[in-house]
């Protein structure tokens, strides 16, 4: 009999077999019975099992009891649970190593980051086999601000596994993350010529080139990862990134635009930098598909401001209205500058009085000011 149908076959006994030991509690071991269900994967039917145990009964097998109580608890996510009873397991005397390991990942969970680390010091050099324990590790030291002991961690865990790239691949994210761009290109470079990249990978690499200021660099890198993930979102973000930083607008609008086909919620991204490059018209053509009628409604005030279109923007005013963006005081300022182009000093005023923002109510009183003066000679307003 194959060992996959002779496991599967054993969970089917077992678990018919669990209803029948119920007028029969005294004759099953049920500390035994749930460590069997445990070890099929059967963690509900384990806890059923492991309910019926009568812990005062003499006999009870409380290392295994506590051991299997917080093996099921953390299946089942109760990660309170679990540190406690594989902490009651130690002190019953379970001298497993793994125990340790499971304690650190339950105090992982919990983000008692201190305390998964002294359990896996207490695991000693039985898990150094495990790249999960060296991965929990690092991450544990990162989670408590110990970045260096982090990452001597993770390159301690490559030399140990020198076929596993996801060590290196980590290193390179914390890295980007500490702000140490430069170093972290460099690996990064070492570790997509070893390791599998996904794309996110390419766009962690990337970013950190631009960040280094390396702009060229990271145009040339960010082009080619495009080139092989054309479809991906975080390439063409880190992609259009760059090319504005780099001080072109225009083709960080064009990277945005093509990927708004994929992704229609970039379309007021790639109009917004279609505008911040000079091309409200390309930038409003955009604009019109966007389907989240308040982000559109809003950007397009702006849009038609930037154009001059000031006729356009006061037209909008009972669409804004309708749409309940009145409560937006930029808005209300944009309107009301609108009408000031468009020489209707009443409409401004009833937009003005609506300004309580500091900012604002100082930007009104200026726009007042020019009121007045135009009051007093038209013709310098004509």
């Amino acid at each position: 009999m194959k060992p996959s149908i002779r496991t599967s076959l054993l969970s089917l006994l077992l678990a018919a077999a669990l209803p029948l030991f119920a007028a029969e509690t005294d004759d099953v071991d049920f500390v035994e019975l749930a460590a069997l269900l445990m070890r099929d994967g059967e963690a509900g039917r384990a806890a059923e099992a492991l309910a019926r145990v009568d812990l005062a009964a003499e006999g009870v097998d409380l290392i295994k009891y506590h051991t299997v109580r917080g093996l099921i608890a953390l299946e089942t996510q109760k990660l309170e649970t679990a540190a406690e009873a594989f902490d009651a397991a130690v002190a019953a005397g379970q001298t497993e190593p793994m125990i340790h390991l499971y304690r650190a990942q339950a105090y992982f969970g919990l983000e008692r980051y201190a305390e998964a680390v002294a359990a896996l010091d207490s695991a000693g050099e039985q898990v150094d086999g495990i790249s999960g324990a060296w991965m929990l590790r690092a991450h544990a030291y990162w989670m408590q601000n110990q970045r260096q002991q982090a990452l001597d961690t993770l390159s301690q865990a490559g030399d140990r596994f020198p076929g596993n790239t996801g060590f290196q691949r980590r290193q390179v994210f914390y890295l980007v993350e500490a702000g140490l761009y430069a170093e972290a290109a460099d690996l990064g470079r070492d570790y997509l010529s070893r390791g599998t990249p996904k794309a996110e990978d390419y766009a962690a690499i990337g970013t950190a080139l631009r960040r280094s200021k390396s702009f060229e660099e990271a145009l040339r890198f960010l082009e080619s990862a495009r080139l092989q993930f054309p479809e991906d979102g975080s390439i063409a973000r880190a992609l259009a990134q760059t090319w504005m930083e780099n001080g072109n607008p225009l083709a960080a609008a064009e990277v945005m635009a093509a990927q708004a086909e994929r992704e229609p919620a970039l379309l007021v991204e790639a109009a917004e930098l279609f505008r911040r490059a000079g091309h409200t018209g390309r930038a409003l053509n955009l604009n019109a598909r966007v389907d989240d009628g308040e982000r559109k409604l809003k950007q397009r005030v702006g849009l038609l401001l930037a154009a001059r279109k000031y006729a356009e923007v006061t037209g909008m005013e009972g669409a804004l209205r309708r749409a309940g963006l009145y409560a937006d005081e930029d808005l209300r300022y944009a309107l009301a500058y609108a009408w000031y182009r468009s020489g209707d000093f009443a409409a401004v005023e009833r937009h003005l009085q609506a300004l309580t923002r500091p900012e604002l109510f100082r930007k009104a009183t200026e726009l007042r000011r020019l009121m007045q003066e135009c009051a007093d000679t038209p013709w310098a307003c004509a």
